[in-house]
């Protein structure tokens, strides 16, 4: 009885959408509320006062840099064909951007998917896979970098289970890219055309070794940048951290932000968990407050509008628009069928 009515709940949260919501709404207020309890406002208002808008703006300016070498390790998994950089780095954006504003985060490699093979006629075979091992690449890095980072955590009971749980799951999504290859050849599933070409695509890019130890570490210098972006707005605003901490204390904070169902953006979780994790650095509530507001909108702003500026664009006018391959040859074939036409007539009217 107990395991048919867990079962029906497991069902309801996957496949209820208000459901989902409803609790990604609950749990974001009970952990904003949980941030700013006992918090001394007047401090925060004093942070604010005094507020170091030039190390704000040099710590974007980091993120930007990051999110450069973000896209540049997602065109080094294009082992067949490189797509342009600056392409990659707006679809990957667009993707983040837009499942920050939804409240079911679900969206960031589906738009990023759907940019990449509606609008620019990559294969898909190419586009699932290319995003399926950055995902990957993602969580084992920063799965690494916390269970590195476990020495320097003043309590690192508190901390073990989120991190062995993060390593667990980084692992089961390396050997989810030989299951898929395996799979992929089964009778029954060699007939599904997405699943094929995924699998050859994956086939080829485990064989590049020089690729994937590329990949790898550009992947570990954008984090470490994500890392360094967090500690210059902290070293700013006088946290007194070390970039280390700095670095451990946002993989924990995104890594735990996102995991969870939440209101858009994040809000409240982000807050919650910054603060939670700088309390063992000793950094006053609310100085750790403040500076969580702020780094949450370097972090989350810059996709957003990113993603406001690809998605209004597209579509607004037959020139800005690709129009897909059989509606342009056929195209062709009407112009060229009108030519001869023209020609035909112009024949016949000299003669």
């Amino acid at each position: 009885m107990l395991l048919n009515t867990s079962a029906r709940l497991v069902k309801r949260w996957l496949w209820d959408t208000q459901a989902r919501i409803a609790v990604g709404i609950t749990i974001s207020l009970l952990l904003g509320w949980l941030s700013v309890r006992g918090l001394e406002w007047g401090l925060v208002v004093d942070q604010f006062q005094s507020f170091p808008v030039g190390w704000a703006v040099l710590s974007l300016a980091v993120l930007i840099i990051s999110s450069f070498v973000r896209a540049y390790r997602w065109q080094a998994l294009f082992v067949q064909g490189k797509e342009p950089l600056m392409r990659l780095f707006l679809v990957q954006n667009a993707g983040i951007g837009l499942n920050s504003l939804m409240p079911v985060r679900v969206l960031s490699e589906g738009a990023q998917f759907a940019l990449l093979t509606l609008r620019y006629r990559v294969g898909s075979g190419v586009a699932l896979g290319t995003l399926g091992v950055e995902r990957i690449l993602d969580m084992v890095v920063t799965a690494t970098l916390l269970m590195a980072g476990l020495t320097l955590l003043p309590s690192k009971g508190d901390f073990l289970p989120y991190i062995v749980g993060a390593f667990v799951v980084a692992a089961a999504s390396v050997l989810a890219v030989p299951f898929v290859i395996w799979i992929s050849g089964k009778p029954l599933l060699s007939r599904v055309p997405i699943l094929a070409a995924t699998a050859t695509f994956l086939l080829d890019l485990t064989r590049d070794k020089s690729a994937l130890t590329y990949a790898f570490l550009l992947t570990l210098a954008h984090w470490l940048i994500v890392g360094l972006c967090a500690w210059v707005l902290a070293h700013g605003m006088g946290l007194g951290v070390s970039p280390f901490v700095a670095t451990l204390a946002i993989l924990g904070t995104l890594y735990f932000a996102t995991a969870l169902p939440a209101l858009p953006a994040a809000v409240g979780t982000f807050e919650f968990a910054i603060v939670y994790v700088l309390r063992f650095f000793d950094v006053p509530q609310a100085l750790a407050f403040s500076y969580g507001i702020v780094i949450h909108a370097v972090l989350f702003l810059p996709p957003i509008v990113v993603a406001f500026v690809v998605f209004s664009s597209i579509g607004l006018g037959r020139h800005n628009r690709r129009e897909p391959a059989h509606l342009l040859l056929e195209g062709e074939k009407t112009v060229s069928a009108d030519d001869r036409d023209r020609r035909a007539d112009g024949s016949a009217s000299s003669t």
